[in-house]
């Protein structure tokens, strides 16, 4: 017997009709369907606000058995609708500013280095004043204990005292790069993609207003983040 969708159909519809609320000078979902930018999404529109009433208004239910039942072809017309209506944006998926675990220069490296352990962070940025002064991640550490020896790796060790070693260098042999946020998903996907054939792989792309090294830091996205 096929599993009955209604539930999923439904929260996904309630989703709908939130960021309509909120985004849009709409009170009823019913006005989208006349509003001639949405011209190509009418029968979809009215399709789901036909099903959403009928779920929602009636018990279509006997002797415990459904006598409605959502199939997997209406969850994907109402979640087409949503992506339609809320297109994919980089910055839905990326990570925001505000959740990036960026040390200042003067923050200590080997404190950086227990919280990157725990959390399993490959790169971090070191931020001054929003702005990206320097890319830190755990090769790094090989390199000054490659130069300095394992001795230069003390508690009052601050990124300050890093920084030839963290400085941003060009995109062509980083691990990182920069973009911003009008970048479409498929640009992005396509960057990461086409790193694959470089002899330096990118692993992160940071979200700058302006795309560059010196733009004010906005979030931060990998492959990783792109698969989920």
């Amino acid at each position: 017997m096929e599993e009955n969708k209604a539930g999923q159909f439904l929260e996904r519809y309630r989703e709908i009709e939130a960021w309509v609320l909120d985004n849009l000078n709409v009170s009823d979902m019913k006005e989208l369907e006349t509003m001639p930018r949405y011209k190509s999404l009418r029968s979809n529109l009215a399709f789901c606000r036909l099903l959403r009433n009928l779920l929602s208004h009636y018990d279509w239910s006997k002797a415990g058995a459904d006598l409605v039942i959502v199939t997997d072809q209406a969850v994907r017309q109402v979640n087409n609708l949503y992506y339609s209506l809320n297109p994919l944006t980089l910055m839905r998926l990326a990570i925001r500013a505000g959740q990036i675990f960026a040390p200042a220069p003067s923050d200590s490296v080997m404190t950086a280095v227990k919280l990157m352990d725990r959390n399993d962070y490959s790169y971090i940025p070191i931020v001054e004043d929003h702005q990206i002064v320097g890319v830190f991640s755990t090769k790094t550490l090989m390199r000054i204990v490659a130069e300095r020896g394992a001795d230069a790796l003390g508690e009052n060790l601050t990124f300050r005292d890093i920084m030839p070693y963290i400085a941003l260098v060009e995109e062509s042999v980083a691990h990182y790069g920069f973009i911003d946020s009008n970048t479409t998903v498929e640009d992005v996907s396509l960057k990461f993609q086409r790193s694959r054939n470089r002899k330096v792989r990118l692993d992160v792309l940071f979200i700058t207003h302006n795309g560059r090294s010196d733009g004010t830091l906005q979030g931060m996205i990998t492959p990783v983040d792109l698969i989920r």
